[in-house]
């Protein structure tokens, strides 16, 4: 498991870290997005849209909590905050079903997803440092998203087993 961090001194700073993950995501990728309100979790999904060459505007799919956005390659992407205590078994085997396959699934809120999707999942928890800086640490057992990650400035964090 790769473990990062970076950090962002500004909105435009955390949608270009996105940008440089979109560019390198595969598909099959997931992202799980947590953090408070306000702490850039759409903003970096946003980056991660234009990364890849999304070209309508990406909001949070709050009220409807999925949203699909077509690039080079398809956008799946999930609020999962409305959800109150468990999520039930046909909605969790379309999110299943969804962030599978051809797609990068990038899901805010995940706290409610089972632990074995989460296992296979790339985690980014963004942490409000002030009222523009934010910590974003990264684990993930990808090579690649890693690798984008390091090129867009983050670096080793605590428990990184591949340096």
């Amino acid at each position: 498991m790769h473990r990062l961090r970076t950090t962002s001194t500004t909105p435009d700073q955390t949608r270009e870290f996105g940008v440089a993950l979109g560019r390198a995501a595969q598909a099959g990728d997931i992202l799980l997005l947590d953090g408070p309100f306000g702490s850039g979790k759409t903003v970096l999904v946003q980056g991660l849209a234009l990364g890849l060459d999304v070209t309508e505007y990406v909001s949070s799919p709050s009220f409807i909590m999925i949203n699909e956005h077509y690039g080079r390659l398809r956008l799946v992407h999930v609020d999962l905050y409305r959800v109150e205590q468990r999520l039930d078994p046909e909605t969790l085997a379309q999110l299943e079903e969804e962030l599978g396959g051809d797609a990068i699934g990038a899901v805010e809120w995940p706290g409610l997803l089972p632990a074995e999707l989460r296992a296979r999942s790339t985690e980014l928890r963004l942490t409000p440092v002030d009222e523009t800086t934010r910590t974003i640490d990264i684990a993930t057992p990808s090579n690649h998203l890693a690798a984008a990650a390091r090129d867009a400035g983050a670096h080793d964090g605590p428990g990184d087993t591949h340096g």
